[in-house]
């Protein structure tokens, strides 16, 4: 904890602003994943398609034409980082800068012969800066209070 609040301060100081590295995608909570039978690893919901993760092939969860929905992948370790939960995941890309590739090692589950059948592959992406994602602060208008 200590090292992380030492890195926060520096990059506070060096570019006025904590810029973290993110994959840029959206995910379920543990809690919630446990409830669908996902005991290990982080569920992706959603990956932007203008985003390094999409382009590396990570796929989020979807509904199909038919109404079902599709699991995405199941993020299952970061390089050799081991992720149980949406923390490990934080804590695993914590150790990367902004622009770093790093391997994403993936449950994907797949329907074959009507069967489900989860494959395990990897997936090398680059981390995206969490200033990316950044909203504008909201902009008000200002008028001066006359009596």
């Amino acid at each position: 904890v200590l090292f992380n609040s030492i890195k926060v301060v520096d990059t506070l100081i060096t570019d006025g602003r904590v810029v973290r590295p993110v994959l840029g995608i959206s995910y379920l909570e543990s809690r919630q994943a446990k409830a669908l039978g996902i005991q290990n690893g982080v569920l992706v919901l959603d990956v932007p398609a203008d985003g390094a993760a999409a382009k590396a092939g990570l796929k989020g969860t979807r509904r199909t034409e038919s109404g079902l929905i599709e699991i995405g992948d199941i993020i299952i370790k970061v390089n050799d980082y081991v992720i149980n939960t949406e923390s490990d995941l934080f804590q695993a890309v914590e150790d990367f800068k902004p622009g770093d590739f790093v391997d994403l090692t993936v449950n994907r589950i797949a329907a074959s012969d009507n069967e489900l059948v989860t494959k395990q592959i990897i997936i090398r992406t680059q981390l995206q800066s969490s200033t990316m994602y950044d909203q504008p602060p909201p902009q008000f208008n200002s008028r001066p209070i006359t009596q």
